[in-house]
């Protein structure tokens, strides 16, 4: 039964949760799924994302059959329930085979094959990678190199695996996953007893914020995020879902992967690049009347990407709810979805720490626009008052705090034990939960928020994005939703710029709508005559050919950060030095500091501008270093 309000949350969970899913293995709620509904369409998958290709359409009754294989295979090459299997894989069907194979013989290791290989290499020494998974040139082109250098680093890998293209190639020496699958058993050739809490996979986070760190998906956190998001979302055997997210993401590989799979609804993947491919946002509605889906899920720019296509001539009519997530969405954009598509936009929330959503608007209640929906059945969450790792004060409604979350759906930690000791916020010695909750620490989001009455979450921003000018803390959002309303932004995103007396100044950065014309200093009036709180309007605006996003489509804020401090140093650094010594200004992530710069002056400069250069930045709240050519 769909959720309409927190009172349906709420009755859910008057019976306990390990009541409503028998399953204690993904591996166990998939084989029953797969017997249920052997002859229905578990994936169809397009190669070119044309709207009159052929797909390829891949049954339960086969889709559980590979799964099996692809676990026999990594048992064989000596994957056991401690050990991971790495891949840089894009979205196919062989991806979901290999990943619900590893979590049962091992760990799944899904890794963002756009990072960088150093990145990569400690991922997977963390993880104790024993066998990688990467996609051959035909499926996926570009990939297979960073493979090899990859393994290069790796001499300890059991096993690596070429996914797609031809049975042989004389050009990779590797062994070739389809090939192998073949030879291998149709029913189990081990057995593994797991648990509810061994861990299932280990997905990478904090890509957008700082270095990757390992994240301990449990069994049952996935268990819980299937259920819990089934009764939200309209999910079950007689339902279709596009999946066009990055697997190595939770949107991917769960929140669209496991979910749909595991209410045995069909899961249609338009093309291994998914969104990113221009092809499929220039076909979508055309291929939404061809596939009939009832779900329809994207990150915000791929929906500000895909409104940029007419809907006019196309029966979309089969959608039912269009899901957003992964950043928060510009009102603007859900109303052009609703209006345009004709079903409402859910917006919900969570991240990888939660296994996916751990938020969502009823998607047949009251979905309520900028707001990130109710929490769902199973999973608690406050707004309180955080200091010294502790809860101090549970918020009452309408007051802005930190985000708090814990409940069944909680990963297992980071692999790496540093993290876990900032990651979590002791309770109140005295605090009132509901009987099926277990208690303990919670989780801190690193978002602010407010409750509403009704118990519908509003998030306000991220701890880390809050821009403080002067003392006064102004959330970015309050700039974005202006900035995004202007008729010919495309994107938009607002940080703080160092500044010598205020600390940080706001200051707008925006990507312009195609064909779209608007001056730097026209945007700022709009702004200017619409921001009500005057401190935050931003003393500059800047307009990108691209706005900088992460691998799920994420504006990629802490880029945005170092370019503005870039642009700043090099300001300040020419007004003294003027322009006959050539400036070099890098700035960029520290282990330690955060964010570091490095000012390079390659030509003579004066002792007296040195100094007086110097005295300047010392008043900056970022750490730099000044390298002076002969002076």
């Amino acid at each position: 039964m769909p959720i309409r309000n927190l009172a349906d949350v709420e009755a859910l969970e008057g019976v306990p949760f390990e009541a409503r899913v028998a399953a204690t293995s993904v591996f166990e709620l998939l084989a029953g799924v797969c017997a249920r509904h052997p002859d229905r369409l578990a994936i169809r998958f397009l190669r070119e994302g044309l709207v009159d290709e052929p797909s390829r359409d891949i049954t339960y009754a086969a889709f559980g059959r590979q799964i099996i294989q692809a676990a026999n295979l990594f048992h064989a090459l000596g994957v056991g329930p401690q050990d991971a299997v790495s891949m840089l894989l894009p979205v196919a069907p062989e991806t979901f085979v290999a990943l619900f194979g590893a979590q049962y013989a091992g760990m799944a290791n899904p890794i963002n094959f756009l990072l960088e290989k150093e990145h990569i290499v400690g991922l997977l020494r963390s993880a104790g990678a024993k066998v990688l998974l990467g996609p051959d040139p035909e499926l996926f082109p570009g990939i297979w190199a960073k493979v090899e250098a990859v393994r290069a680093e790796l001499p300890n890998l059991a096993a690596v695996i070429r996914v797609g293209g031809p049975a042989e190639r004389a050009d990779i020496d590797a062994l070739h996953f389809e090939t192998e699958l073949a030879r291998q058993p149709a029913t189990l050739s081990f057995t593994r007893d797991i648990k509810p809490d061994d861990i299932a996979s280990l997905f990478h986070t904090g890509g957008t914020t700082s270095a990757p760190k390992l994240a301990r998906h449990t069994h049952r956190g996935l268990l819980a995020q299937s259920w819990t998001n089934a009764e939200v979302m309209l999910t079950g055997p007689d339902q279709t879902w596009f999946n066009g997210l990055p697997p190595f993401h939770v949107g991917g590989a769960t929140c669209a992967g496991l979910v749909p799979f595991s209410q045995g609804a069909t899961v249609v993947i338009p093309t291994a690049a998914g969104y990113r491919n221009p092809v499929v946002v220039k076909n979508l509605w055309g291929l939404v009347q061809r596939f009939r889906p009832t779900v329809l899920g994207m990150v915000p720019t791929s929906w500000g990407a895909a409104l940029n296509v007419p809907t006019e001539g196309f029966d979309l009519s089969s959608l039912k709810i269009c899901q957003s997530g992964g950043s928060a969405i510009a009102p603007e954009v859900a109303k052009a979805v609703r209006d345009n598509v004709g079903a409402p936009l859910v917006e919900g929330w969570g991240m990888t720490e939660t296994h996916g959503f751990a938020t969502m608007n009823p998607g047949l209640g009251d979905c309520r626009l900028g707001s990130i929906g109710l929490r769902v059945p199973y999973t608690e969450l406050i707004v309180a008052d955080v200091a010294d790792g502790a809860v101090q004060r549970v918020l009452p409604a309408g007051e802005i705090g930190h985000v708090l979350v814990r409940g069944r759906q909680l990963f297992g930690g980071y692999a790496d034990d540093a993290y876990n000791r900032q990651a979590w916020v002791e309770p109140m010695a005295a605090e009132t939960r509901p009987a099926w909750s277990r208690g303990g620490p919670w989780l801190d989001t690193g978002d602010l928020g407010r409750l509403d009455e009704d118990g519908y979450v509003w998030l306000t921003g991220r701890a880390k994005d809050i821009i403080i000018r002067s003392g006064h803390n102004i959330d970015p959002a309050v700039i974005e939703e202006v900035l995004h309303a202007h008729p010919a932004v495309e994107s938009a995103a607002a940080v703080g710029r160092p500044d010598g007396y205020a600390g940080e100044l706001p200051i707008g950065f925006v990507q312009l709508k195609a064909g779209a014309e608007a001056s730097p200093e026209a945007i700022q009036d709009f702004a200017r005559q619409h921001i009500a709180e005057r401190a935050a309007v931003p003393v500059e605006i800047i307009v990108l050919p691209l706005m900088p996003l992460t691998a799920v489509g994420k504006i990629f804020k802490p880029q945005l950060r170092h370019l503005a401090a870039q642009i700043t140093l090099e300001r300040l650094t020419r007004a003294l030095v003027g322009d006959g010594v050539p400036v070099h200004v890098e700035v960029g992530p520290h282990p330690q500091h955060g964010s570091f710069a490095s000012i390079r002056l390659d030509g003579p400069v004066g002792a007296q501008q040195l100094e007086e250069l110097r005295a300047n930045l010392s008043r900056l709240q970022l750490r730099h270093e000044v390298l002076a050519g002969a002076g």
